[in-house]
């Protein structure tokens, strides 16, 4: 065993030991590996280690309601800690979607919010009671954030919070775990070789998104509430579109995002990451924003622009919508389920009246593809590729096929290159802006991948979300039931696409849609995306969304 083999063994090791025995999941639920096509989603139903009540806390509520609950002293926030702990446990057991868990501290944090409310008669805040997880490099007083690299597994714990931990801890919400990431964060494979891969609890051969990989295996797992994610390319809507769950990326510095661990080089003059909810429910993906929002986290950190929620807007009910309809990019063929679900969706649009208009001739996407990976790679000195190579390990397999991301140009970016870089994309900015304007868009309907989850590492560049975080607009996640074998057949054609495809591999794996709106209209896309989901859970209820 090599040098970086021993230190991610201990800290698995370690790991392992902080879960309670009475939560060790017995040896017939474990027999399944990364090569198996089980589900384990019902296993936290009947493995045992949940009690009755604890599976109603954990299973039948969403945040909302949860929240209300806990609120007027229904629930005791201290059960409702102890039952998110425990699942969490499970689905770690299950799907590997940790780094870090701090049980203790939330069991007591429960409590502490119990008295405070018995002494009080209010919540410390709309969040109180509310177990919440948060992507590895959020910064937690007394974790480690080690990214998963050997190399950062001797940085010792984190001093203080990051902005939003400090943000949720106000607003009453309990932490209890960290969650799993890729290699570099730059892969859509949750892998790496101190945690090791994250798997899809939908069907644990399929991968399971990333960067945020962590957080949509425990949320589809109902580990968590609501997870909190960070997205520069699709880190919280691949996985939430992979793992059946709704994933909102905002508008940039929205919500805070300072006081992170970074595996990258500090300041770079690209497209800035931004953090965002993976949620069960629709309603919880606003809740969670507005919550934070309100709080006026600019006040706290720098990073976040001083623009408030508006409530109202969020709000209405638009009676018709002028929906883009984006079938895809010819040279990034989507896949017969992606396809099925982004048409059903727009005739199901068009049969409640709402107009959608076909885009044609849309700025195409191997320039964001580019242009996105010129500014990723603008780091001369390879930072990441460092920190990987202090720790003496090797390039997890995802990073290997997807090829030279971080290092495009080996002779290195000079300052003219960035100047041209900046005239290119402020160019595609504007060719998008122009279709939006032509056409009077509310909101584009478009497909979130090329495929739903797939086989682990093969999810490749994901076109398809990275174009958003380039021209920086908020994007939402809708889950839109499985992809069928018997529906979404092979075709000739499909041998030829670049990512093969299989309806066999595939089978039972999340279907999504995904909706986009531009800068800073992110309560307009709350509202329009609302709507379009209501519209699209009548049609699946009433049989009429095929």
């Amino acid at each position: 065993m090599s040098y970086w083999q021993k230190k991610a063994a201990a800290k698995r090791e370690a790991n392992l030991a902080k879960i309670p025995k009475g939560w060790l999941l017995p040896a017939e639920f474990l027999k399944a590996d990364q090569t198996s096509n089980e589900s384990v989603l019902d296993v936290p139903a009947k493995c045992g280690i949940l009690s009755p009540e604890e599976l109603l806390v954990t299973q039948n509520f969403d945040a909302v309601s949860l929240a209300k609950v806990v609120q007027v002293g229904s629930l005791k926030s201290e059960d409702v800690a102890v039952a998110f702990c425990k699942r969490a446990a499970i689905a770690q057991q299950l799907t590997n979607c940790l780094t870090e868990t701090f049980f203790d501290d939330a069991r007591k944090r429960g409590k502490w919010l119990d008295e405070y409310l018995a002494k009080h008669g209010k919540p410390v805040g709309p969040l109180h009671g509310l177990p919440i997880s948060i992507k590895d490099p959020f910064n937690y007083t007394g974790v480690q954030s080690t990214l998963g690299l050997i190399s950062y597994l001797d940085h010792p714990p984190a001093k203080e919070n990051s902005a939003l931990v400090d943000t949720l801890l106000d607003l009453g919400a309990i932490l209890y775990c960290k969650t799993n990431i890729p290699q570099t964060m730059m892969t859509a494979d949750s892998d790496n070789n101190t945690f090791g891969r994250t798997l899809n609890p939908h069907r644990l051969s399929l991968g399971a998104g990333g960067s945020s990989g962590g957080e949509g295996a425990l949320v589809a797992m109902r580990g968590s509430v609501i997870g909190v994610g960070t997205d520069i390319g699709g880190s919280v809507r691949i996985p939430a579109l992979v793992n059946g769950t709704y994933g909102f990326k905002p508008t940039p510095n929205r919500i805070p995002y300072g006081g992170q661990a970074f595996v990258s080089r500090r300041g770079s003059p690209g497209f800035p990451a931004c953090a965002g909810p993976l949620t069960n429910s629709f309603e919880d993906m606003e809740f969670f924003v507005r919550s934070i929002v309100d709080t006026k986290p600019w006040d706290r950190d720098a990073t976040a622009i001083a623009y408030p929620w508006r409530s109202e807007t969020a709000n209405i009910k638009p009676s018709k919508l002028r929906v883009g309809y984006f079938q895809g990019d010819s040279k990034f063929p989507i896949h017969p389920p992606v396809h099925r679900a982004i048409e059903s969706a727009a005739n199901v649009l068009a049969a409640a009246g709402h107009e959608v208009i076909p885009l044609e001739q849309t700025p195409p996407l191997d320039i964001a593809l580019g242009l996105s990976t010129d500014y990723w790679s603008l780091d001369n000195t390879r930072t990441s590729m460092q920190h990987i190579k202090n720790g003496g390990e090797p390039l997890i397999p995802s990073l290997v096929k997807q090829g030279p991301t971080l290092t495009k140009k080996e002779d290195g970016y000079s300052m003219d290159d960035l100047f041209e870089i900046n005239v290119d994309a402020g160019e595609y900015k504007a060719s998008w802006n122009s279709l939006w304007a032509q056409n009077k868009l509310d909101v584009i309907l478009c497909p979130g991948a090329e495929t739903t989850a797939v086989p682990h590492d093969t999810f490749g560049i994901p076109p398809y979300t990275l174009v958003w975080n380039l021209l920086q607009y908020p994007g939402i996640i809708i889950p839109v039931g499985k992809a069928d074998k018997a529906i979404d057949k092979d075709s000739l054609a499909s041998n030829d696409w670049k990512r093969k495809y299989s309806s066999e591999d595939i089978h039972g794996a999340p279907m999504a849609i995904q909706l986009v709106a531009r800068s800073f209209q992110d309560e307009e896309l709350i509202a329009a995306a609302r709507v379009i989901d209501q519209c699209l859970k009548i049609a699946e209820n009433t049989g009429s969304s095929r």
